[in-house]
């Protein structure tokens, strides 16, 4: 399935360019105050001072080339368009290298956080730490002892701020990320375009790009979001996201929340290099407490967790039209979350698991303990499961009622399955009701069934397998 594009993205894109073209030619020096120009902005500059010296709207043009270790908190209807080749860092070139040993060092300037947030995989127990070490953009693995350093890896003593590295730096750019963000702040209708944004040692759970610091419409759009240690992008309300690259991000690609926002025609891949936990928060793309929410159009495939997924009292999200596949767990996932609608997604070879491959562990499409969700006219094909309800104990909702599954519709779909299970329902754990099954208006009607083995178990429903004709007697 093709990404589809839509007008609004493309005009305004070529609007702005023609913009910033015009502007270029009637603006001021670089660094002088001049409302709604444009400032050029060369690889020398430092940003944040020549926002701080301007007016709101002024729209900033970077110039091609690595823009390092720049950090900025934007005005109001700020503009941050990159020329073809513009790079913004959060990462120190280090170039001075000694040999002790099996270990070449050199010397950083980071210092140690009293915390960090965040769980681990049991593989990756330095997933925590947000400062990445790359050659030539390959990052390196972090690990929590001098002992463990070796081909491929490398540690930070904080005290002596000495990093070890295993690998003979000699030959290859050498860079540490350092900053925490490339954009934050709470001004409203910032742009970024054209950018690629790279390499900041942005924490679990926060955004290189962050919108979410209380302004409103943010967007972010023809840009590449890299190699970035939390999240690529963080979003906020009204915030628009569309046709970027978004991969290698070190736990999400997206994250965060807000009201009436738009995530589109993106494509979010093998994000979660840092080895966070996706049963903690990893992946391609996971919003909380998000309302109104529109995911429509992207390509989200080979994470480190799901590809598309919503958690903790999200309200009015609408997946539409996206591509997954080769997500860990799901390539789409609703979590404790109400008024949800998936339809029209093409899932294929998703939701396998290594934690298991029952019906517990993943599926294509898979919604867990959430209520008024409409699954329609998706198709799903051998994913490890195909689309399943899941119920357990979640505790209580904010309005003091538990978690329940409850009014989920799964109409109209077309599921391919060889093996595993192509739809139904599980409970995982002990002391819940069948309910589920018998008066919580939970259906599957109207779908169809490609199955390899005719008559085969390929359905779940009643705590256990089921063959398809017994699947539909239910309906």
């Amino acid at each position: 399935m093709a990404l589809r594009k839509i007008a609004r993205g493309a005009l305004y894109y070529s609007a702005l360019m023609v913009l910033a073209i015009g502007f270029s030619f009637f603006g001021r020096a670089q660094g002088s105050i001049c409302w709604g120009a444009t400032i050029n902005v060369a690889t020398t500059a430092n940003l944040q001072t020549l926002v701080t010296e301007n007016p709101t709207n002024t729209t900033f043009s970077l110039a091609p080339g690595i823009h390092r270790l720049q950090s900025v908190v934007p005005k109001t209807g700020d503009v941050f368009v990159g020329q073809t080749g513009a790079i913004l860092s959060g990462a120190a070139l280090l170039t001075s290298f000694s040999q002790s040993g099996s270990y070449w060092t050199a010397q950083v300037s980071v210092t140690e956080a009293s915390s960090y947030p965040g769980q681990c995989n049991s593989s990756s127990p330095a997933c925590i730490y947000p400062e990445d070490l790359f050659f030539d953009n390959v990052v390196k693995t972090r690990v929590t002892s001098l002992s463990s350093v070796g081909p491929g890896k490398w540690y930070l003593n904080y005290s002596t701020g000495t990093a070890y590295m295993g690998d003979d730096p000699a030959g290859y750019t050498v860079e540490m990320s350092e900053l925490r963000q490339a954009f934050s702040g709470s001004a409203s209708t910032v742009q970024i375009n054209n950018l690629t944004i790279e390499k900041y040692a942005s924490l679990a759970q926060m955004g290189a790009v962050d919108g979410s610091g209380g302004g409103s419409g943010w967007a972010v759009e023809y840009s590449e979001i890299r190699f970035n240690h939390g999240r690529g992008i963080t979003t906020g309300n009204g915030m628009w996201v569309y046709e970027n690259l978004i991969h290698n991000n070190g736990q999400l690609g997206i994250g965060g929340g807000g009201t009436s926002f738009t995530v589109q025609s993106n494509k979010i891949y093998t994000n979660d290099y840092a080895g966070y936990s996706y049963y903690w928060e990893a992946g391609g793309a996971k919003f909380a407490s998000a309302t109104t929410a529109l995911i429509e159009y992207n390509y989200s495939f080979a994470n480190m967790g799901p590809g598309l997924w919503n958690d903790i009292n999200s309200n009015g999200v609408t997946y539409s039209e996206n591509e997954t596949y080769g997500n860990i767990e799901a390539g789409i996932l609703s979590e404790i979350s109400t008024n949800i609608t998936v339809k029209g997604n093409y899932i294929y070879d998703d939701g396998f698991n290594p934690s298991g491959t029952g019906i517990w562990w993943g599926a294509g499409i898979l919604i867990a303990d959430s209520t008024n969700v409409s699954v329609y006219s998706n198709t799903v094909v051998n994913c490890m499961n195909g689309i399943v309800g899941l119920v357990s104990s979640r505790g209580d909702a904010p309005d003091g009622q538990p978690y329940v599954l409850e009014n989920l519709s799964v109409e109209g779909n077309t599921i391919t399955q060889a093996t595993g299970t192509a739809a139904g329902i599980a409970i995982d754990g002990s002391g819940i009701s069948n309910a589920v099954y018998t008066s919580m208006n939970n259906v599957f009607l109207d779908n169809t069934y490609n199955l390899s083995v005719a008559g085969g178990d390929y359905l779940y429903w009643m705590g256990g397998p089921t063959t398809l004709a017994s699947f539909l007697a239910y309906f």
